[in-house]
């Protein structure tokens, strides 16, 4: 079991302080190479270089080397996103503009993605920008998948590129087809299919855990089409099938309270956009349409099928004008939330909700040191549930921040924002036997950051501390009942260190959260608000040999163990995990690859914390561990 030092917060709290303030760290560095960002908004960015050298297949490989993200759940199906310790039906996540909404099952995850497909992943942590869309309450992640563009090379034509991997641990196979390609200088079209199948995976003790197997295919079509150099149109299509034998809480293990049934779990969603910039400052429209539907279905032995889903469709229109020192963003959305219940024997009405919004968002740089941010929207919820009762609320959600540049290579920023909540569609099968409360209100969220950003030559430290607050939190009270639970309270500290080398870079990464419902640490059984994990530390070194054409890379996860715990639950016992992975360019070009990753290099037996689970009646494990030593083999040619 790995137990870090106690003083090892306080020692890395005093190395970065130190390293902001020394003068001795200004006098040895020469390059400047500012990257710090406004506390309201990006904080992590992961790239399509750390998605293939991961060979990531679900979202826990994807957010492996974030720490303020967990992610729980051992299978993809699983799967839920914590940020900071809050559970994502909390967060607007999207998919190239198009809002993930809804909540499915509380023992599932509401979010599937397939890896290949992204250009890149955004992370911003907590309320932030009016900008990043209604109810955002504990964040944003923006998955953003790949153009025509990000694949062909200048004076292509036409492309391809096909993937073979192998993953040790349950034999899976997964293969990717992806073509691409221009018609004449205006229009460009890709598609792509990948296939990932295999058994149960292995544990660290070497235990089969059954009813994990892997049967996942996924789909994906975009156009993009550009008729003047001042318009863009881009179609996208995407589906996404993970279907099985699982477990009927399929993050709990195998028991006779938690019997094997068939699982589908689908979604599909289409996005339009349009984007005009003609001449000046003063016009540069975005537009976005998009439709999604996801569902889940289980087919059990001793139980009729049945299912439940939830469809959105929305917009969003803005404009950014540019003003002297002023970037002004401005605009409205509006989406249209349906969750229905999937039975033929039993019918259940759907549920709807509706939620318009006016939103503006300036960036003024005031001085050549100082950045103010100052936004605010303005929201519209109408829900009609499938009881006969309707909701109606609006609110107004505000932010302010500032990034000020104390010298050429140390920026403080600071940021507070508010996000405002109303009433929303629930729990997809719970509809029809979970009761909206008649006085239910809406939920809001302050959140509050001041961090510090160092950048001189090759050493990068960064540092934010947080407090985030959510009033009037929204739950089940009991198996029949929503209503207003209480208040979220969360406080913490981010730190990140980086440093390079001609040929070697090097980070390190700490995460520390403490989120609470009315004065107790959160807990697994708090689903759809959170869960408390232990401190996180995530290291990461790489380094390349030209000369063989090799890139060598290390990666460490090390988890605190958790003592402070709501009542009646258990302790999280700490570990570590060691990633490490080998890519190797034969022909010197990226046209043939071979990766080599082995993930959980020592065979470490744990349960992530994200997704631990101990009986509060007979005191077992029963939440699924993670799973141990799987080496990885895939070879990509592109032609």
């Amino acid at each position: 079991m790995y137990q870090a030092p106690r003083h090892l917060l306080t020692v890395a709290i005093a190395t970065v302080s130190a390293a902001l303030i020394s003068p001795a760290f200004a006098g040895t560095l020469d390059k400047v190479q500012v990257t710090a960002q406004s506390s309201a908004g990006i904080d992590e960015v992961i790239s399509r270089e750390q998605l293939d050298l991961r060979q990531a297949s679900d979202l826990g490989d994807v957010f492996r080397q974030t720490p303020s993200v967990s992610v729980g759940g051992s299978l993809g199906v699983a799967q839920k996103i914590y940020l900071r310790g809050i559970e994502d039906t909390n967060l607007n996540i999207s998919v190239d503009g198009a809002v993930q909404a809804g909540y499915l099952f509380h023992h599932q995850g509401r979010v599937g993605i397939e890896p290949e497909l992204l250009k890149k992943v955004e992370v911003q942590s907590g309320a932030g920008l009016a900008t990043d869309g209604a109810g955002a309450l504990g964040g944003a992640i923006r998955f953003t998948t790949r153009d025509p563009d990000d694949l062909l090379r200048d004076g292509e034509k036409a492309g391809a590129l096909v993937k073979l991997g192998y993953y040790s641990n349950g034999d899976v196979l997964k293969t990717s087809g992806t073509v691409f390609g221009k018609a004449g200088d205006k229009v460009g079209v890709l598609a792509s299919l990948t296939r990932q199948q295999g058994n149960s995976f292995d544990d660290g003790r070497g235990n089969t855990i059954n009813n994990t197997e892997t049967d996942v295919d996924s789909g994906f079509f975009k156009l993009v089409a550009t008729p003047t150099e001042q318009q863009r149109l881009s179609l996208s299509h995407e589906v996404r099938y993970d279907d099985g034998e699982r477990n009927l809480r399929p993050h709990f293990v195998a028991a006779g309270w938690n019997p094997e049934n068939r699982q589908e779990s689908h979604r599909k969603t289409t996005t339009l956009g349009y984007d005009i910039n003609p001449a000046g400052d003063a016009l540069d429209i975005e537009t976005t349409f998009y439709s999604t539907d996801a569902y889940l279905t289980q087919d059990g032995a001793d139980s009729p099928k049945d299912g439940a889903g939830v469809k959105s469709i929305g917009a969003d229109l803005r404009n950014t004008l540019r003003s002297g020192e002023h970037t002004l963003v401005f605009g409205g959305d509006y989406r249209r939330d349906t969750g229905y219940y999937i039975n033929p024997e039993t019918p259940v009405a759907d549920e709807k909700a509706r939620i318009a919004g006016l939103y503006l968002q300036d960036h003024y740089q005031a001085t050549s040191q100082l950045l103010v941010t100052a936004g605010a929207r303005y929201d519209h919820y109408q829900l009609d549930d499938s009881d006969g009762q309707s909701f109606s609320n609006s609110g107004i959600s505000p932010n302010l921040g500032m990034e000020y540049k104390l010298s050429d290579a140390l920026t403080f920023n600071a940021g507070y924002a508010r996000a405002m909540r109303g009433p929303k569609v629930k729990e997809a099968y719970m509809l029809g036997y979970a009761i909206n409360s008649p006085s239910l209100k809406e939920e809001t969220a302050d959140n509050l950051e001041l961090g510090l950003n160092y950048n001189q030559g090759a050493l990068s430290l960064e540092g934010t501390v947080f407090v985030s607050h959510i009033d009037d939190f929204v739950d089940r009270v009991n198996r029949s009942s929503v209503e207003n639970t209480g208040d979220v309270k969360n406080r913490g500290i981010e730190l990140k260190a980086g440093y390079e080398w001609e040929q070697t870079q090097a980070s390190l990464s700490f995460s520390h959260s403490r989120p609470e419902l009315d004065g107790e640490p959160l807990s697994d059984g708090d689903m759809s608000v959170g869960t408390a994990t232990g401190d996180q530390w995530v290291a990461d070194v790489q380094h390349q040999l030209p000369a063989q054409n090799l890139l060598l890379g290390w990666s460490g996860t090390f988890v605190h163990h958790l003592s402070r715990v709501a009542s009646g639950r258990a302790e999280k016992p700490g570990y570590g995990r060691h990633d490490v992975y080998v890519r190797w360019l034969p022909t010197a070009t990226e046209d043939l690859s071979l990766t080599l990753t082995v993930n959980n290099l020592l065979d470490k037996q744990y349960l992530d914390h994200a997704s631990y689970g101990v009986s509060t009646s007979s005191g077992n494990v029963i939440g699924l561990p993670e799973a141990g030593r799987d080496i990885r083999l895939s070879l990509a040619a592109r032609f």
